[in-house]
Order: C-alpha cells, then sequence, then structure tokens
C-alpha cells in the first residue's frame, strides 16, 4: 500500500526542481555570450586562468540566480503590480544577494582590488538587467500557463 503513496514533499521538490530547469533554459545563450565577448572578456582577459573561471562562474551564477529570481517574481504581476512596483520592491535586495554570492566564490580573496571593483560594476549591470529579463520570461510563460 505504500508503494503507491507518494509523499508530497517529494512531488513538491521535484516539481520545483522541474520549474528551476525550466526556468533556466528560458536563459538566452547567445546574449550572454554576446556580452562575454564585449565586456565580461574584454575586462578579465589580463587575469590568470583560474581568476577568470572564478569570475566568469560567478557571473554566470548571478545571471541565472537572478532570472530565476525575476521568473519567480512575475507571480506579482498576475496581482496587478507592475515591472517597476515588482523591481523596486525586489532592488532594496540585490545587493545583499551580489554580495552573498560574492562571498561564496570569495572574489575578493582571490583577485585585486580594482579587479574586484570592475566585477562587482558588471555583477550589478547582470542583476538587474536579468532580473527584468526572468520577468518579462516569467510573465510570457505564466499567460502561456507553462510556469
Amino acid at each position: 500500500m505504500n508503494d503507491n503513496v507518494v509523499s508530497f514533499g517529494e512531488w513538491a521538490q521535484a516539481h520545483n526542481e522541474m520549474v528551476k530547469e525550466k526556468i533556466i533554459r528560458g536563459i538566452d545563450r547567445h546574449e550572454v555570450n554576446r556580452y562575454y565577448d564585449k565586456v565580461i572578456n574584454v575586462s578579465i582577459q589580463h587575469l590568470s586562468l583560474l581568476e577568470r573561471y572564478l569570475i566568469e562562474e560567478y557571473l554566470g551564477e548571478i545571471i541565472i540566480r537572478f532570472f530565476m529570481i525575476g521568473a519567480e517574481a512575475s507571480k506579482q504581476r498576475l496581482a496587478g503590480r507592475t515591472p517597476e512596483e515588482i523591481e523596486t520592491v525586489y532592488s532594496k535586495d540585490f545587493y545583499q544577494c551580489i554580495y552573498e554570492i560574492a562571498g561564496d566564490f570569495r572574489i575578493n580573496r582571490h583577485v585585486g582590488e580594482w579587479d574586484a571593483y570592475s566585477v562587482s560594476i558588471m555583477a550589478e549591470d547582470l542583476s538587474v538587467k536579468w532580473f527584468r529579463k526572468g520577468l518579462e520570461y516569467g510573465e510570457r510563460q505564466r499567460k502561456m500557463r507553462l510556469l
């Protein structure tokens, strides 16, 4: 009898993972590559291979995390909030999240002060940009009832 019973917690976790993967697939990889070629690569080409890898991973995490936050925030559009209102509410936590991720990657330990500053500017730019893109993506997906 227990073989037929599905734990709600397990189902919810599996569903959340599926939604997360669906959201991540919504990231436009061509746009990420263009940004990398035009901005990131130029800014970090003087660093060692390990430092470049670390920064690339960090900025990739910023893109993914903020795209997902934006897609999740798109639920508020159903309640009638404007994108500007949603962004205002969420932007209060942007810097904290950015620096939390930077702490996880220990950016300040591995690169110089000026390089860390440059990377933080790129992270701030990417966070807002990909939050907005996630918000748009989530809204489109919800209109089609895919999220």
